[in-house]
């Protein structure tokens, strides 16, 4: 089977965050993700404030690329966590959706072999937009993300890990986006993060 190529955007980043480092105190969590997760991050640890510490780890990196294996590998590494707090699929929209299994299968596995026993929950992609007045769906990537759903929805099944379905949170309501096709505003960041920090704290 011949090797996906590695495709990379014009800007890869990647934004690594450990709360109170030097407490063992309290329990962790850890939130995995994108800019959406750097966007409800700061409400997750306002909901759990007092009860966890929340790591967080964000990147624009797709699950063929070897770069995020690495980085997964710093995250979990050096504390337990509690809950892991999971995605990768708004990145990388070149892959066919075969090349995203084969990836996110990968990607799932070694984060339950680093995990230590943590409780893991996927959190769904979340919808893509034009940017024109009333914020259409963008078809063609938009489709990606509802397939990319699907198949992340069957292999988490097949793994008995929990799904936190942040697409149906969001889906549909305009007054939640901050117009760039992806992010949102203060409204909407919200919202995810105590769907987020509920998600979590079923799992303490």
């Amino acid at each position: 089977m011949a090797e996906t190529r590695i495709v990379r955007e014009t800007f890869e980043w990647s934004n690594n965050w450990w709360d109170h480092a030097d407490d063992s105190a309290l329990p962790r969590v850890l939130l995995i993700g994108d800019s959406i997760s750097c966007g409800y991050g700061p409400k997750v640890i306002k909901n759990l404030e007092g009860r966890v510490h929340v790591d967080r780890m964000a990147n624009s990196r797709g699950v063929h690329d070897p770069i995020l294996f690495k980085e997964i590998r710093i995250a979990l590494e050096n504390y337990a966590y509690k809950v892991i707090h999971f995605n990768n699929g708004l990145h990388a929209l070149h892959l066919s959706d075969e090349d995203y299994r084969r990836g996110l299968e990968k990607y799932v596995d070694m984060i339950h072999e680093l995990s230590r026993g943590a409780a893991m929950i996927w959190a769904s992609s979340t919808p893509i937009t034009q940017t024109i007045a009333g914020y259409p769906f963008d078809e063609e990537k938009n489709d990606i993300v509802i397939r990319r759903n699907a198949v992340a929805r069957t292999i988490m099944n097949e793994r008995n890990i929990s799904i936190n379905d942040l697409y149906s949170v969001v889906v549909g309501k305009s007054d939640l986006l901050a117009g760039d096709g992806y992010h949102y505003n203060d409204k909407g960041y919200e919202i995810l993060g105590k769907v987020v920090a509920n998600a979590i704290s079923e799992k303490l």
